[in-house]
């Protein structure tokens, strides 16, 4: 068994997305900046050392998400709960199918790409529990361990600039070793994604 990225992301076609950035640029073009951006994150992913597991919000619309998104070992649709709970979730599944490490990422941040993710494997081989990438704006791009650690998903102040200091707090207090990696962009605003190269979409 190969270990596991774990992909979340939403069906481009349905519901919001980006809803800061719709909010500046319009949501139609907002959605196709959305669909360009999974696109480049889930190719910048793959890697013949590990599997894709592509996880899909909403549930119903995992059949074509797996099509759009081609490549994925499985395509799942994103249990409920909060993103906590959504993220645990991930990890169980894969410790359960015998990985031997695991580590989810969004569809968000095009700078985390497979040399990244190979650093973070790199530290779990060499004794870390888990390994973070952390984002600039707070929040973190890629979260990888070698088992499920639910302290590290319970009381995390989600989609706020708080979440990787939460989440570097209860690593400590539960004395898991957490190697961390350099800061990467997403975007969620017009000016990341012009950073991204992707405001000009068609």
């Amino acid at each position: 068994m190969k270990p596991v990225v774990h992909v979340f992301a939403r069906w481009w076609a349905e519901g919001p997305v980006k809803t800061r950035l719709a909010a500046a640029i319009g949501a139609e073009r907002a959605r196709r900046a959305y669909r360009r951006l999974a696109e480049c994150c889930w190719a910048k992913l793959a890697d013949p050392a590990w599997d894709r597991w592509l996880w899909v919000e909403p549930a119903a619309a995992a059949d074509r998400a797996g099509a759009w998104l081609a490549g994925a070992a499985r395509v799942l649709g994103q249990p409920a709960g909060d993103l906590g709970d959504r993220l645990l979730a991930a990890f169980a599944a894969a410790t359960e199918a015998g990985a031997p490490w695991s580590a989810v990422a969004g569809t968000d941040a095009p700078e985390l790409d497979a040399a990244r993710l190979r650093a973070a494997a790199s530290a779990l081989a060499g004794g870390a529990e888990a390994a973070l990438i952390p984002a600039h704006d707070g929040g973190y791009a890629l979260l990888a361990a070698r088992r499920p650690h639910p302290e590290l998903f319970r009381a995390i102040p989600w989609g706020t600039a708080g979440v990787a200091d939460a989440t570097r707090a209860a690593a400590a207090a539960a004395g898991i070793e957490l190697w961390q990696g350099e800061p990467v962009h997403d975007v969620d605003t017009r000016e990341d994604l012009e950073r991204a190269g992707l405001l000009d979409v068609d």
